[in-house]
């Protein structure tokens, strides 16, 4: 697979960083030979899914949020509430395929998270694929350094026509957090769901940066090359 890539710096609003995730689904309908990968940053955000932000309460507990400096983006991919911000590093890869050539939901997780594994091991790291119980949005395709959760993955579907073709569009979501420290972000979080009626409380010591897992020694830039180098070796799932 090899994937065109694009980075991008925080753009105008969180809202429009994460709302262009879909356009790479259009984008890999209209040109399935293709994907499209992209590596992007946006502005300090709490993530919550369309059925979160349906619920009475969200929409008042939302306008708090945002009045502290955090507001609340939905996004289309599934999953749980998550903070985000600049040291947070987003990965999209946008592919299309005839429906009976798509992969399965577990083919292109397993697909993502091994290309991402990938990466940390050549950066030294010996990356682990499993539910870490008690982090931000927990999922079987999270990735932890040591037991600490470093990513997780999303995905969303669509279907579309190439011509006479019936495809399949698939995005494959990972939300890495890279650099400092997670408190403002979880607890921002807490409050938002603690005034939004859904209180939850996460559990501190089983997420973590990769610059506090590796005391610095991994560097966002260092990784960010490694999957740059990795990039045009994406391989299909």
């Amino acid at each position: 697979m090899n994937a065109s890539l694009r980075r991008e710096s925080p753009g105008p609003s969180a809202a429009a960083d994460i709302d262009a995730e879909m356009a790479l689904l259009d984008a890999a309908l209209a040109d399935p030979a293709h994907p499209r990968l992209r590596l992007w940053r946006t502005h300090r955000c709490l993530v919550v899914t369309p059925l979160r932000a349906q619920r009475p309460h969200c929409q008042a507990a939302a306008a708090a949020s945002a009045e502290r400096g955090w507001p609340v983006v939905v996004r289309r991919t599934g999953g749980g509430p998550v903070p985000q911000g600049p040291q947070t590093l987003s990965l999209s890869l946008a592919s299309a395929a005839p429906g009976a050539a798509a992969p399965g939901i577990d083919a292109a997780f397993r697909h993502f998270a091994g290309w991402l594994c990938d990466a940390l091991r050549t950066c030294g790291l010996a990356p682990e694929i499993g539910e870490i119980e008690g982090s931000c949005c927990p999922g079987r395709y999270d990735i932890a350094i040591g037991g600490r959760k470093i990513v997780g993955i999303a995905q969303r579907r669509r279907q579309g026509r190439h011509g006479d073709t019936l495809l399949t569009a698939t995005l494959v979501h990972a939300m890495l957090w890279l650099e400092g420290d997670l408190t403002a972000g979880i607890d921002a979080l807490e409050r938002f769901l603690d005034e939004a009626g859904a209180p939850q409380r996460f559990a501190r010591d089983c997420m973590d940066t990769l610059e506090r897992i590796t005391a610095g020694r991994v560097s966002a830039a260092r990784f960010e090359t490694a999957l740059s180098d990795a990039a045009s070796a994406l391989p299909p799932p």
